[in-house]
């Protein structure tokens, strides 16, 4: 029987480790401070923003958010020098996409990689690729945590990425060499995906096709993970036949309820993280 891997009872779980933490911080007179950016009008960003801030709050941290309708790439990269050289904040992130008069390299670069809590910044990129210390973007941690919290070995595992974006596939793929685990990275539009899929131990998929992974794809006992979003009206499928492989596979995420609940967790939990730095 196919192991799901549910991200809701494990983000909830994630959620009340973190509380312990920050209780203990507050103790000390550190209350970790988290401060969200949002440019634009995009009604979806601004209910995740504010979902984000939710969760921060729930869990004891301070979030604040700056919401820009219209503003300039100066004026975001004059409002991130002034947040990184606040000691009182700890965790500074962009929502994303920008609108396309942004910059949105310049303005994401402009964070200090100790307070880039969504680590998706080139340094925080390039410090994941040479194997030192930073944080993981929220979808790599995503993707760590439920394979050591469900117990599942996956060190000496052949990974299968398939999608290379910059806050998922790219630094997973980074991630993992320097863990010295054998992987082979595709782009979303590899033509010959399943003849690369059939050799995956673990397969991680990010390509935003319905149902583009199917059972004739993959061999006995591979562990899935599917990033994958596509809406159909108010339904949501993943890129994984998840019902067609779970006659193979011997564990998945599901979609929706997999990788999803824990990227906001993951984002709280870096902020403590930051803020730990300074007890």
């Amino acid at each position: 029987m196919v192991l799901i891997l549910d991200g809701r009872e494990t983000s909830a779980k994630i959620l009340e480790e973190i509380k312990a933490d920050i209780t203990t911080l507050k103790t000390k007179g550190i209350t970790p401070n988290l401060h969200l950016i949002l440019i634009g009008t995009d009604q979806n960003s601004l209910r995740y923003i504010n979902m984000k801030i939710k969760r921060a709050e729930e869990a004891g941290i301070t979030a604040m958010l700056h919401h820009y309708e219209k503003t300039t790439t100066d004026e975001i990269v004059r409002l991130i020098k002034e947040l990184n050289s606040d000691p009182k904040v700890h965790g500074i992130m962009i929502q994303l996409p920008v609108p396309n008069d942004i910059k949105e390299h310049e303005i994401v670069e402009a964070i200090l990689p100790e307070k880039d809590v969504d680590g998706l910044g080139a340094l925080t990129f390039g410090k994941i690729l040479m194997g030192q210390k930073a944080f993981l973007p929220a979808g790599v941690d995503a993707v760590m945590q439920l394979l050591e919290r469900y117990n599942i070995q996956w060190e000496s595992k052949h990974w299968v990425v398939v999608g290379l974006t910059a806050w998922l596939g790219k630094p997973l793929v980074a991630h993992l060499l320097n863990k010295k685990v054998q992987v082979t990275a595709l782009s979303a539009d590899e033509s010959n995906i399943e003849s690369y899929a059939k050799q995956a131990d673990v397969l991680v998929v990010e390509v935003y096709k319905k149902h583009v992974i199917n059972a004739s794809m993959i061999k006995d006992g591979v562990v899935i993970i599917d990033n994958g979003n596509n809406y159909e009206g108010k339904k949501v499928f993943g890129d994984v036949n998840t019902e067609d492989v779970s006659k193979l596979a011997s564990a998945i995420t599901p979609v929706p309820g997999g990788t999803g609940p824990l990227l906001i967790s993951m984002l709280i939990k870096n902020t403590v993280e930051a803020a730990k730095k300074l007890s």
